[in-house]
């Protein structure tokens, strides 16, 4: 899908919520290291903004749908802006929790660091395909993992010191939503290198529906 951003889409509510989204992540990590952690102040500010920037991903894909807003900017930032937030929640959970305080806490730093390298990758060939006036959005799988892990983490806030119940949830959760994600990347390769085949004589004829 050849790429056809116009100076519009840059203003409408669903893409607005989306850069309020990506603001939330530096917010996020600011709070989350910068506020005092007595009581576990920093962790209820810092729940409270990655609740209201799951909302706001919720909100904006039901405005595009419901009042036609959908545009090829927002399927690039919407997903950008999902990554951006989900690894640092991750890292920052992983620093603040797990690994400061639970006995076996090293071992979810396989969190963030899969999520990481899952991104990232998806990431580059992401800029790679925009460079070339591509825009790919996200597929089913891709959709289910950031949901999945989005429960995942907003359990994980509250999961006590000790390997209990709850803990043991969270950990499932997360663990499902980062086989999701590796199921969405392979899906997501092996379309794309089906697609982009010497019978692609053109950008236009690409339909890069994930």
């Amino acid at each position: 899908m050849s790429s056809k951003v116009k100076k519009e889409d840059f203003y409408n509510p669903p893409n607005i919520l989306t850069y309020l989204r990506i603001l939330c992540v530096p917010a996020f990590a600011a709070v989350f290291f910068a506020v005092d952690s007595t009581k576990n102040l920093n962790v209820y500010i810092a729940f409270s903004i990655f609740l209201f920037a799951s909302v706001t991903d919720l909100l904006d894909g039901f405005i595009a749908r419901k009042f036609g807003y959908i545009t090829d900017l927002g399927k690039m930032l919407d997903p950008l802006a999902d990554k951006l937030l989900q690894v640092t929640t991750a890292i920052c959970l992983c620093i603040n929790d797990f690994v400061h305080y639970s006995n076996i806490g090293m071992l979810f730093i396989a969190f963030p660091i899969a999520l990481g390298l899952k991104e990232g990758f998806m990431l580059l060939w992401g800029i790679i395909l925009a460079r070339k006036k591509i825009i790919v959005h996200s597929n089913f799988f891709g959709k289910a993992a950031a949901f999945i892990n989005t429960l995942g983490m907003l359990l994980s806030f509250f999961a006590g010191e000790t390997y209990d119940l709850y803990r043991i949830l969270a950990t499932v959760v997360l663990s499902l939503g980062t086989i999701a994600a590796y199921i969405a990347l392979i899906d997501y390769s092996r379309k794309l290198y089906v697609q982009l085949d010497h019978s692609v004589k053109n950008k236009s004829d690409l339909d890069l529906k994930f």
